[in-house]
């Protein structure tokens, strides 16, 4: 399969939210992540993991996923397609193609390709074997780590289980889960036209990439620490075709100012603050040259202390 990669360099912002819910568990008690001083952030590998489980329930062929519900190697992963697909042999960098062509999270996000060579039964007594080239390819594109834009007030969220504890007993047990009073959460990156060449990366397949972070979060954050996640605003920077150039780390660009004068531990809702897009806006005008398009969308909640610029175009995320 033949595909026109990634032409321009693209760099995005990503701001959603959760309400009394945790947005990214620590290893150790499965709290907020948080850093040493006091800022909760959320890791590049969780908005990963709603991108491709939203990739997933679309229909697409997922790498970095599991075999019937079960945890499998990447080795694995790959041996259990090429059944599926009757894919008797492949070997070297054909089988990197092949891979590249079939799964999108490695053409978005890249991949490790140095697995072991796996033996296979088939219906005949004969072996099939497998064996790539030892490859590690670096992703089109890349996150930042995700950051909590204001103060955050941890919560101890406690409830009743609905069954009992035992089989004699009458009551539920209690439980407790960690998360945050509420939470904006911010994320930006960059998708990158010379891995995009060498990942296969099509204009498709970002604009693909973008829908599935806006719908990812809210749909597949279906667990109780993380239901009602809710997308607010998606920026996406188009750069000229040949600029080597980016700002970087969009979301240190973004401001948040109260509107009721509440204390940021205490804010519940983007009824509570305003979005400042100022700095950003004055960036992007200073670097306009080297700019094609800016795309956005917003939700109907959230506010700005100011207009977005008219030459901003909007983005159809929506439309799947």
């Amino acid at each position: 399969m033949s595909k026109q990669s990634l032409l321009n360099r693209h760099e995005f912002l990503f701001l959603y939210d959760i309400k009394m819910g945790n947005p990214n568990g620590d290893p150790d008690e499965n709290r907020p992540r948080v850093l040493p001083d006091g800022t909760h952030y959320v890791t590049d590998v969780r908005l990963k993991r709603f991108v491709r489980d939203f990739l997933k329930i679309r229909g697409e062929d997922i790498l970095v996923d599991n075999i019937e519900g079960k945890t499998t190697n990447l080795t694995g992963r790959v041996v259990d397609y090429l059944k599926k697909h009757d894919q008797k042999e492949a070997n070297g960098e054909e089988l990197v193609d092949i891979l590249l062509d079939a799964f999108i999270d490695a053409r978005l996000f890249g991949s490790s390709f140095a697995f072991k060579s796996e033996e296979i039964k088939g219906e005949t007594s004969r072996k099939e074997k497998w064996h790539p080239i030892p490859k590690t390819m670096t992703g089109a594109v890349q996150l930042n780590m995700g950051e909590i834009l204001h103060k955050s007030e941890e919560v101890d969220i406690h409830g009743t289980s609905i069954f009992a504890s035992g089989q004699d007993k009458t009551q539920g047990t209690f439980t407790t889960y960690f998360g945050l009073r509420y939470a904006l959460i911010g994320f930006s990156g960059v998708a990158n036209e010379h891995s995009a060449k060498i990942s296969k990366m099509s204009e498709k397949d970002f604009e693909y990439f973008l829908k599935s972070m806006w719908h990812g979060v809210r749909v597949c954050g279906n667990t109780r620490t993380k239901v009602g996640q809710i997308p607010h605003l998606l920026i996406d920077i188009e750069y000229k075709q040949g600029e080597e150039f980016q700002l970087g780390r969009l979301h240190d660009y973004v401001k948040m100012e109260p509107t009721k004068g509440k204390d940021e531990k205490v804010w519940a809702s983007p009824e509570d603050y305003k979005l400042n897009l100022s700095i950003l806006i004055k960036r992007l005008k200073e670097k306009k040259i080297k700019i094609e398009n800016v795309h956005y969308s917003k939700s109907s909640d959230i506010q700005f202390t100011e207009n977005l610029p008219q030459d901003w175009l909007t983005f159809d995320v929506e439309n799947l």
